[in-house]
């Protein structure tokens, strides 16, 4: 061997006897021995996790946050019994198909007889008269003025009540 690979040897040599901590491992096996020589039941028992309260959701009556809100359209959900009178069995019009928030309106027509709304969803402008459905909450078209339609819905909250709102599609203005 060379004395360059001896010194390295001798270098690698005394970097690990510093590495001998013997005073650290007798206080590791002192308490080794402390904890062994303990009775089964010294040793504490796990502790009690306090249980937090229950947390119950109030928020059935607001938006969904996953729905975008129309523009300018204005509504609040509220609790009803309007549901139980409810026709399950009605024929559905061409216009339940579509979210309540896909209409606009785009005018009125006025007769002799009563005021029409227009509204467009999809790709067309439908003409709507008081108490026409719409949406696809059983929703029910309650007034028509020139500035706004005024439509009533009444959905299953899911747990055998009903819930309800008056939403109003305002005029859509021109620009």
């Amino acid at each position: 061997m060379s004395a360059r690979t001896r010194l390295c040897v001798l270098g690698c040599m005394v970097a690990l006897a510093g590495c001998d901590n013997t005073q650290g491992t007798l206080e590791l096996q002192a308490w080794f021995q402390t904890v062994r020589s303990l009775p089964g039941d010294a040793i504490a028992p796990v502790p009690k996790i306090a249980l937090r309260p229950l947390f119950v959701y109030q928020a059935q009556t607001l938006r969904n946050p996953f729905m975008a809100a129309g523009e300018g359209a204005s509504g609040s959900w509220q609790a009803s019994l309007a549901g139980d009178g409810l026709d399950e069995n009605r024929p559905r019009q061409f216009l339940e198909s579509f979210d309540l928030e896909q209409f606009e309106m785009v005018g009125t027509l006025t007769g002799a007889q009563q005021t029409s709304a227009l509204l467009r969803a999809g790709e067309g402008v439908h003409r709507l008269k008081t108490g026409d459905y719409l949406g696809r909450n059983n929703g029910q078209v309650v007034s028509i003025d020139a500035a706004q339609v005024e439509v009533f819905e009444v959905i299953s909250d899911g747990r055998g009540g009903w819930l309800e709102r008056s939403l109003t599609i305002p005029l859509k203005q021109q620009s």
